[in-house]
């Protein structure tokens, strides 16, 4: 992990934190934590710190407390591609538990805060018990949800769509509707897109209605137009294809198979005999 060199490292009691019941480790109950306050550990980070790295096996369970990270996913061609963003009470290092290898790389997009429970400490306190790990579990899945969210909004047909389902993604993430941006590049990065793009989505939206600039960085999400902007989305996906319009065809004229071959023959055999005493002049 990269933590700020400067940063400072406090102790804090997590029934003073206000992201308690978003945490992992603050919604143990008071009996699994009686020896955990002199184990947990605040540090702060900057932006562009790397706050976990995919392949890498931490040495300590930490819980985002403010700010935001990039999620990054490095596939068989060793590039390293956003997935997601993950915010206040989600949970890093989580292998550290296990002693197995991050599958996933986070870098902060701004600066915050962490607390941090060492591995090792926290097995020789005993914390390992069944409470924590149906509480791990269920931080696990979670995560996958989170995931999944932030996948979909690909399938989304349009970048405004796709923007719109972001903001209320980072709104439920920050947990307020007043959300701060990431830069237009980190969210085009994420969206598979242009930062002029995001701009223009950006601005449509709230011409739209459904955001309010505040600055570069805030923006204020109202959520009933991007709701009703991707409840349409679904709409349009559900609707059966157009039926294809008829082909008219010219149906040539019924041929007179009633009658002999030989009438139809001679039926143009007159004409033919006319024609030939013209052709002799007589």
């Amino acid at each position: 992990m990269s933590l700020s060199d400067a940063s400072d490292t406090d102790r804090q009691n997590c029934h003073e934190c206000s992201s308690r019941h978003q945490c992992l480790i603050g919604r143990q109950s008071d009996a699994a934590r009686v020896s955990w306050p002199t184990l947990v550990q605040e540090h702060r980070f900057r932006k562009g710190d790397v706050l976990q790295l995919q392949g890498e096996t931490a040495d300590a369970l930490s819980v985002l407390k403010v700010g935001t990270a990039l999620l990054q996913r490095t596939g068989p061609d060793q590039v390293a591609r956003p997935v997601a963003m993950a915010g206040c009470g989600q949970a890093l290092g989580t292998g550290a538990v296990l002693g197995t290898a991050e599958r996933l790389t986070w870098v902060a997009v701004q600066e915050g805060r962490l607390c941090r429970l060492p591995a090792a400490a926290l097995v020789r306190s005993g914390g390992l018990d069944s409470e924590f790990l149906q509480a791990l579990l269920h931080e696990e899945a979670q995560a996958q949800s989170r995931l999944a969210d932030w996948s979909g909004l690909l399938h989304l047909r349009g970048v405004p769509a796709q923007l719109a389902s972001a903001l209320l993604q980072l709104s439920q993430l920050q947990r307020s509707t007043l959300v701060r941006l990431p830069t237009h590049t980190v969210l085009a990065s994420l969206l598979a897109t242009t930062r002029e793009t995001i701009a223009r989505s950006l601005t449509q939206l709230a011409q739209q209605g459904a955001v309010v600039r505040h600055d570069r960085w805030h923006c204020a999400i109202v959520r009933a137009p991007l709701v009703a902007l991707l409840a349409s989305q679904a709409v349009r996906a559900e609707d059966p294809p157009p039926a294809p319009s008829p082909v008219r065809r010219t149906t040539p004229p019924a041929r007179d198979t009633a009658r002999p071959a030989s009438w139809r023959v001679g039926r143009t055999a007159p004409a033919t005999r006319a024609a030939a005493p013209q052709a002799l002049g007589v």
